[in-house]
């Protein structure tokens, strides 16, 4: 496994994976755990009858990320235009917010004595990712997939 680097040659420590629900984030987060070895720590949300080969997403990362959005009367599904990532930092830093889930991933996605990069994959962090991006000690590589709307809604 080799290191993903920058174009300025500075290695990347992690990979995020973004992407709508049902827009194939599992399968290529899959490719890259199974196939290439990138490190996803845990627990993971478990694989269940909509995806039986696992979704990839840390559980704290998906209960860190609904609490930013609950702070600001919102959901992943819902009112995501009124995200503001630093709102969220700001009751991060002023303890409006349960931080707990966040600290626990943030111990495994800034843990710099990782031999392998770590992948990290929720489709809330197609919201929240700036505000991740500012607590996170290095910035990763991020992949975006895209498939259609109505695709999506069909599957």
């Amino acid at each position: 496994m080799q290191w993903i680097v920058h174009g300025n040659g500075n290695k990347r420590t992690g990979f995020i994976v973004l992407g709508m629900h049902r827009s194939g984030t599992s399968m290529l987060s899959g490719l890259l755990v199974e196939g290439f070895g990138y490190e996803t720590g845990g627990p993971l949300i478990m694989p269940n009858f909509d995806n039986e080969k696992g979704f990839y997403e840390r559980i704290d990362v998906v209960l860190q990320n609904d609490a930013f959005f609950a702070a600001q009367g919102m959901g992943w599904s819902y009112n995501v235009l009124n995200y503001d990532s630093e709102k969220a930092l700001r009751d991060k830093l002023q303890g409006m917010i349960n931080f707990d889930e966040g600290k626990r991933a943030l111990q495994f996605l800034n843990n710099h004595h990782k031999t392998l990069p770590y992948l990290q994959k929720d489709p809330r962090m197609c919201i929240a990712l700036p505000t991740w991006l500012k607590l996170l000690d290095d910035e990763p590589a991020v992949v975006f997939t895209y498939r259609h709307p109505l695709e999506v809604a069909c599957h």
